[in-house]
């Protein structure tokens, strides 16, 4: 639905990380272009990772959806409270809200959109029709296509098909410098999953807006 970029964050695109250890930390949001490197003490949001109560509970998973206040990006909730294993989803459905990202920092915990981390994950949903293919402009071995296949519904069965493959995604696996699978195929309105087991630093970039700059 909107450019490939996962640096720089719209309507389509979701980031999620889990929060290893137990610690306060803070969020801020900004324009995609200006993703912070860390996050000071008195800046963004703050975000309270408490120790796991019950070991063996699943870990949960909180949302916030991204806002604007004037000129400024804000979460939709602004003081959070997580355990220490649960995961953050970052996402808007403002379309004013364009090209946000979100840099995390803690005492000994650092993380930006501008480069994606181990237990990251990154996701796009594709409106548009084509082969899109991506890479991290940082290394070279980080890369794939994306095959968007167009949809011309003739009747209510294959309608209402196509409706039912949107909650079905295509997922990549990026893995000791390595990506899984190199291609996936979708349709329009699918969305593709970029996980992000091990590493730092990577983006996930169209190669076109590389070459653009």
């Amino acid at each position: 639905m909107n450019t490939l970029d996962s640096r720089s964050l719209n309507i389509g695109d979701c980031l999620a990380i889990k929060f290893p250890a137990a610690g306060p930390v803070r969020h801020l949001l900004s324009t995609g272009a200006h993703a912070p490197a860390r996050v000071g003490p008195n800046e963004g949001f703050p975000i309270n990772v408490k120790a796991k109560s019950d070991p063996a509970a699943p870990a949960k998973q909180y949302i916030i959806v991204v806002k604007k206040d004037g000129n400024q990006f804000v979460p939709d909730t602004k003081d959070l409270s997580i355990q220490a294993g649960d995961t953050v989803l970052w996402y808007t459905t403002d379309p004013t809200v364009a090209g946000f990202a979100v840099g995390v920092s803690g005492k000994d915990f650092a993380f930006s959109s501008h480069g994606l981390r181990a237990e990251a994950i990154y996701t796009h949903a594709f409106g548009t029709p084509g082969t899109y293919e991506w890479a991290d402009p940082l290394a070279r071995n980080v890369s794939g296509v994306v095959v968007v296949t167009p949809v011309t519904p003739k009747n209510d069965s294959e309608r209402q098909a196509w409706l039912d493959s949107l909650s079905k995604g295509a997922a990549f696996e990026i893995r000791g410098g390595k990506v899984t699978p190199a291609k996936v195929e979708i349709v329009v309105g699918q969305t593709v999953f970029w996980k992000v087991w091990d590493g730092e630093g990577i983006a996930i970039v169209d190669k076109r807006l590389m070459v653009a700059k």
